[in-house]
C-alpha cells in the first residue's frame, strides 16, 4: 500500500460532510485515486465500525462507478453502464457495510479474488 493510500484510510472517518455524512474528505481522495485504492478500503468492510464500513462501501463504489461510466456532478453516460455496475456489484457479493461479519467475510474474498485476478492480467499484457 503507498504511504499517501495508508493516510487516506487512517483519516477516514475524519471531518465527515454535514449534509452526506458517508463523506469525508479522505474518502473522496481515495475515490479519486480510483482502482489502486480497492485493495487497502476492502480491508475495511471486516472494521467493528459501522462508520468506517460505511465510508469503505462508498469508496468502492464511487471507484467502481465511474469505472463503468458514473461522471460525479453528472450522472451515468448511459443507463447501460448502471446496469453494467449493478451486476458488477451482484456478481462481488453485493457488499454492503450493514451486513453480518460472515457475509461481508464472503464478499471480501470475492473481491480479493476479482482484485488478484486484474492484477495478473495487468501483468499478463
Amino acid at each position: 500500500m503507498s504511504p499517501k493510500i495508508d493516510d487516506l484510510i487512517q483519516h477516514i472517518n475524519e471531518s465527515p460532510d454535514k449534509l452526506h455524512g458517508d463523506h469525508t474528505p479522505a474518502s473522496m481522495q481515495l475515490i479519486d485515486l480510483g482502482e489502486a485504492a480497492l485493495d487497502a478500503v476492502l480491508q475495511l468492510m471486516l472494521d467493528q465500525d459501522p462508520d468506517t464500513r460505511l465510508r469503505a462501501q462508498r469508496v468502492m463504489e464511487g471507484i467502481t462507478m465511474k469505472v463503468h461510466g458514473f461522471i460525479p456532478g453528472r450522472g451515468w453516460e448511459s443507463p447501460a453502464g448502471e446496469m453494467q455496475w449493478r451486476d458488477f456489484w451482484r456478481a462481488l457479493g453485493n457488499v454492503n457495510w450493514e451486513a453480518p461479519l460472515d457475509a461481508r467475510k464472503q464478499g471480501v474474498a470475492l473481491w480479493t479474488h476479482w482484485l488478484a485476478q486484474r492484477e495478473r492480467e495487468k501483468v499478463s499484457r
